[in-house]
């Protein structure tokens, strides 16, 4: 996953967290001339090098924010994920996790600053999501030269139409 601050987020899943699974994503989503903030795994250290800062904190020491370095927004949105399957999916197949993944990063795109609170001296905003006829609005934008359709065996397809 690659979340920017106040910015989008963008998921894909992977089989393992190798270098060789992980580097393809971030070269697809992750501009090099930006300043990477990950936790240490060594595949991220590797993957930093090619950037054009790479801060780390380290969670098995307890570090969550070093200076302006931390992955929260990442962490947000991997709880929005782990909230939504202990309450409403209860378990996400590895054959439509790509859909899942596709539906919350729509989730996360279309929230709104909901309040603003002060919480150990810093500024933290509460988002909450867009009121539904937003969310209908914003979906059906991307609906417009698309069809679905079931398959012979009752499984979905999409397809853009011509």
């Amino acid at each position: 996953m690659a979340a920017e601050r106040n910015g989008p987020v963008r998921a894909v899943p992977i089989v393992n967290d190798s270098i060789n699974q992980i580097r393809p994503v971030t070269e697809m989503w992750i501009d090099p001339d930006s300043n990477l903030m990950t936790d240490g795994h060594l595949s991220y250290r590797k993957i930093g090098q090619q950037h054009a800062s790479h801060l780390t904190v380290s969670h098995g020491q307890n570090e969550y924010v070093r200076d302006s370095a931390h992955i929260n927004t990442a962490e947000s949105f991997s709880a929005l994920l782990e909230r939504a399957k202990q309450g409403v999916f209860h378990y996400l197949s590895k054959s439509h996790l790509h859909r899942y993944l596709h539906e919350f990063e729509f989730r996360w795109e279309h929230r709104i600053p909901a309040r603003t609170i002060k919480k150990k001296g810093k500024t933290k905003v509460i988002m909450k999501p867009k009121p539904t006829i937003e969310l209908f609005r914003a979906l059906l934008s991307f609906a417009g030269g698309r069809q679905i359709r079931r398959t012979h065996n009752c499984s979905v397809f999409t397809f853009a139409c011509s």
